[in-house]
C-alpha cells in the first residue's frame, strides 16, 4: 500500500489556493521582505533543479507541486531526487598536502631525485586527488621547463 507521497507542510503554503502566482509562493515561502528578491533570482535557479512549472491555463504554479519538490529538496522522502548534481565531486586534499607536492614537483623539475612523500592514513578518494594533483603539478613544472 503505497501512501499520499510526502509533502512539507507550512501555513502559509497552506492557505494558497490551488494554483498561486509566483508572488503569493515567494511570500509564503520566504516572507514579504524578502519575496521580490527570491522571486527574481531563487525562481529561476529552482526551476532548473525541478521546481514546478508555471501553468498557464491556471494562471499559476500548482501549490501540492511546490510542497513535494520541497519535501525531495530537503530530504524528506528517500529513495529519489528530482534533482541532478550541480557539478563534479572535489575531494579535499588540504593546503599542507598540496604545498608538499608542489615543493617535490618543483625539485624534480631541476633534475633532481625525490621520492614521492606518502601521506599516511588517507582515504581511497584522497589518494585518488593526490594521484591526480601531482600529475598536474608535474604537468605545469614540465611545461615551464619546456618553455
Amino acid at each position: 500500500m503505497t501512501g499520499e507521497p510526502a509533502t512539507v507542510t507550512n501555513a502559509a503554503l497552506d492557505r494558497l489556493p490551488l494554483f498561486a502566482t509566483d508572488l503569493e509562493i515567494a511570500v509564503a515561502i520566504v516572507g514579504k521582505q524578502n519575496a521580490s528578491r527570491w522571486k527574481r533570482d531563487v525562481i529561476p535557479v529552482l526551476e532548473r533543479k525541478g521546481f514546478p512549472a508555471f501553468d498557464s491555463l491556471h494562471q499559476g504554479r500548482p501549490v501540492v507541486h511546490i510542497k513535494q519538490f520541497y519535501a525531495i529538496y530537503f530530504g524528506v522522502t528517500a529513495g529519489f531526487t528530482m534533482a541532478k548534481p550541480d557539478g563534479v565531486e572535489r575531494v579535499w586534499i588540504g593546503k599542507r598536502i598540496e604545498t608538499r607536492i608542489d615543493k617535490e614537483e618543483r625539485i624534480r623539475a631541476t633534475g633532481a631525485e625525490v621520492v614521492e612523500r606518502d601521506f599516511g592514513d588517507v582515504t581511497p578518494k584522497q589518494k585518488e586527488a593526490i594521484a591526480e594533483y601531482r600529475a598536474k603539478k608535474r604537468a605545469e613544472y614540465a611545461a615551464r621547463k619546456a618553455r
